[in-house]
């Protein structure tokens, strides 16, 4: 055999192995119609399962608020579950000198935010390994409960108590008090006005209709509710159905239905009850609560107490718990709870929860205090006039943010504190740094990619090789992540349901489907 033959047949090999390899064991392609941009949540394009009823696959858009930012509604997400790899971390360099940090995510970016000190607006940059400033939110100036959403492809920006739409100015800042925590949705923007300037003093909930193209926002056509203490906040803020759902920091739950506000429960000051994250699943929303620590659900008219739903890491306290971050990634629930940073992971099928891990390494659990340095803090409150506020360095979850092919968990103190060199335990850069850190988890079988509008019908394709799953839209690429072969081949006899899933029900119409082989 001559050597050009020889490297001929060689070739021949190598493309007849790449082509297999890559030869699709399934390919879903759907052409969807998301009609008008209102800022709704658009839930689930397909999820499937296999005869015992088990959720082997599915796609869709999370719709999510995990205390400070609502999470970016054009991001997708393809799933084949995997609930048996353990998952790998790995730790990103820390953000910002401040104790904590949060997260949420823009146009295929993993952003991060401290609300303390630093207050600048970074994304991770995987190819630099670094966090880069991204100056388009200003510094200093986007407060908690603000940032930027894309509605009909284009920017909206609240920052600094006002609001712009593609760069033109909606919403200016009232002549007494202040606009704070937007949310958009369901065609009417939402947002508290506090004024503490007043005789009396005054919070008032605004729901003003407003879509796209039609200018500066009309606050004379609000539907507003004056709620019961001047100074109320949110920490959550949701959808479902036809409603947003809207809380406070006293215990208040409002729900707009498009025409009219009702308290779904009323504030009262003295009892704790605060909602951290919203999250739908299904044809409901799930919300973490402090202090049981559990998530609460609501099904468009009540809100129940889903006791147990994490249940308590064995070793530690069950008192003044928080359910503060949820999030989907890999066709699972996730959950991290305050103030032992526990990460918990809920198979539906099963109906049980799983302990990941816990993401602090110090100081050694106990259930003899409630939070974690109690006892250091305690011990300087006793000797010294200078008070330290007891929980202060209790550990959080403050991010779950599904990006690419990983899920990014951020961490914090209870405030993104600063370091605080009156605590000998903080001298310690070890322990110091777990409050700054920002860790990668990965696990087999998940693609997360933003969608661009495109105020049409869009042709999405979901691919699953033995090697690769991937997302493309309209012939590019969103994402792409690792699977094994034996994770692969479940999707074979899986059952496709359209357009409702662990997501929520679709917003859209479906306009075609196809599935091969």
């Amino acid at each position: 055999m001559t050597p050009i033959i020889r490297t001929a047949l060689l070739l021949l090999s190598a493309c007849t192995g790449a082509q297999i390899q890559e030869e699709p064991i399934m390919e879903i392609t759907t052409t969807v119609d998301f009609g008008e941009d209102t800022g709704q949540n658009f839930g689930s394009l397909f999820e499937a399962k296999d005869a015992e009823g088990r959720v082997v696959f599915g796609a869709g858009f999370a719709g999510l608020y995990n205390t400070h930012f609502r999470m970016d509604r054009y991001t997708l997400q393809f799933f084949v579950r995997d609930q048996d790899t353990t998952p790998t971390f790995e730790k990103l360099p820390p953000p910002s000198d401040d104790g904590g940090t949060y997260l949420f995510d823009l146009d295929g970016r993993v952003y991060q935010f401290s609300h303390y000190r630093d207050r600048i607006v970074r994304w991770w940059d995987d190819g630099a390994g670094a966090w880069q400033v991204d100056d388009s939110f200003g510094h200093r100036v986007t407060n908690t409960g603000e940032g930027k959403m894309r509605v009909a492809g284009r920017v909206l920006q609240f920052k600094g108590g006002e609001a712009w739409f593609d760069g033109t100015q909606i919403v200016t800042r009232p002549e007494a008090g202040r606009y704070h925590h937007f949310y958009y949705a369901l065609g009417h923007l939402v947002f508290f006005h506090d004024n503490q300037e007043s005789d009396p003093a005054y919070s008032r909930l605004y729901a003003v209709p407003w879509v796209p193209g039609s200018g500066s926002v009309d606050l004379s056509r609000a539907v507003t509710l004056d709620v019961k203490y001047p100074g109320e906040t949110p920490f959550a803020i949701g959808q479902v159905g036809d409603q947003i759902l809207d809380s406070s920091n006293v215990g208040g739950v409002y729900a707009f239905d498009g025409s009219q506000w009702r308290v779904v429960r009323p504030s009262k000051t003295g009892v704790s009850f605060q909602l951290y994250s919203m999250l739908n699943w299904y044809d409901r929303m799930l919300i973490g609560q402090y202090p049981t620590g559990n998530l609460f659900e609501y099904d468009g008219k009540t809100l129940r107490h889903l006791e147990g739903a994490p249940p308590v890491m064995p070793g530690v306290s069950d008192r003044a718990r928080e359910a503060q971050t949820t999030c989907i990634y890999g066709g699972d629930l996730y959950v991290g709870v305050w103030p032992w940073a526990e990460l918990w992971r809920y198979d539906a099928y099963e109906d049980r929860w799983h302990f990941v891990k816990r993401m602090f390494e110090t100081p050694e659990i106990t259930d003899e205090m409630v939070h974690p340095w109690d006892d250091k803090v305690a011990d300087y409150n006793n000797s010294h006039e200078d008070q330290i506020v007891g929980n202060t360095w209790g550990q959080r979850v403050t991010g779950l943010n599904p990006m690419g092919d990983a899920l990014y968990i951020s961490l914090s103190a209870k405030g993104c504190n600063e370091r605080d060199m009156r605590l000998a335990f903080l001298h310690d850069d070890e322990v110091w740094n777990q409050y700054r850190a920002v860790y990668r988890m990965r696990k087999p079988g998940c693609a997360v990619g933003a969608i661009v509008w495109t105020g049409k019908p869009t042709t999405l394709r979901f691919t699953v090789t033995g090697e690769r799953i991937s997302i493309e839209q309209d012939g590019r690429v969103l994402a792409s992540a690792p699977i094994g072969t034996a994770l692969a081949n479940r999707v074979k006899n899986a059952q496709i349901e359209w357009a409702y899933g662990m997501f929520g029900p679709l917003r859209g119409t479906i306009e075609s489907k196809a599935v091969q082989p």
